[in-house]
């Protein structure tokens, strides 16, 4: 009988086995400070509108935040980072520091897209929590900006070309459900439905794009 010892696993197994246990740790976390919640709070209740929107808007929220920790966990070796940016030797001093913004700007994008749901449960005035959810998105958009002039050229394309499928996709499936719920063949979708189903659709394009840029 033949067994894969760690050494033996190709790259894709160990960054999935790295990032499974990332978020089975995140999921217990997350429990912990639920419970915890509810114990101190025990008049906040529930969402009163919870949906599918907010679950899935949960879920890739956890998905970013999973991201931007692998992410800081691989900056941490330089030798591990250069052969995660398929670098001939180790991380400099400068990918480390760009692996760095990038894990900050994932965990800032998780953090936005659980906050409406999170400020909704623990019943906090709808204006402080705007102001605090413009007030991130603001230091989210001047990271995000950082970042996109500190990266190299194939990044960038990578960005562009992820944002140009994700509109010509978008758009098209934003028309059929359009015209589907102006005839009465769908329900109604809210700005927030929208924004997880487009937030979602840019992920799984940009994950496919970093793949077939052999970055991934």
């Amino acid at each position: 009988m033949t067994t894969l010892s760690p050494a033996r696993l190709p790259a894709w197994a160990h960054t999935a086995l790295r990032l499974l246990a990332i978020a089975v740790v995140f999921g217990i976390a997350g429990y912990g400070v639920g419970w915890l919640l509810a114990e101190r709070f025990p008049d906040a209740g529930a969402l009163p509108d919870f949906r599918w929107a907010d679950l899935a808007a949960g879920g890739l929220a956890l998905v970013l935040v999973v991201a931007a920790v692998s992410t800081l966990i691989a900056s941490l070796s330089p030798v591990r980072l250069g052969r995660l940016l398929k670098l001939e030797g180790p991380a400099g001093a400068r990918e480390i520091s760009d692996a760095r913004l990038q894990a900050l700007v994932f965990g800032l994008s998780g953090v936005i897209m659980a906050m409406p749901m999170a400020i909704a449960a623990l019943g906090v005035s709808p204006l402080a929590g705007l102001l605090a959810v413009g007030v991130l998105l603001a230091i989210h958009t001047a990271l995000n900006l950082k970042a996109w002039r500190g990266g190299d050229e194939l990044i960038r394309r990578v960005v562009t070309d992820s944002a140009s499928v994700t509109f010509w996709l978008g758009q098209g499936l934003l028309f059929v459900w359009a015209a589907a719920e102006r005839l009465g063949a769908a329900p109604v979708l809210t700005a927030w439905d929208a924004y997880v189903v487009l937030m979602g659709l840019y992920l799984t394009v940009s994950m496919v794009m970093t793949i077939r840029r052999g970055l991934a």
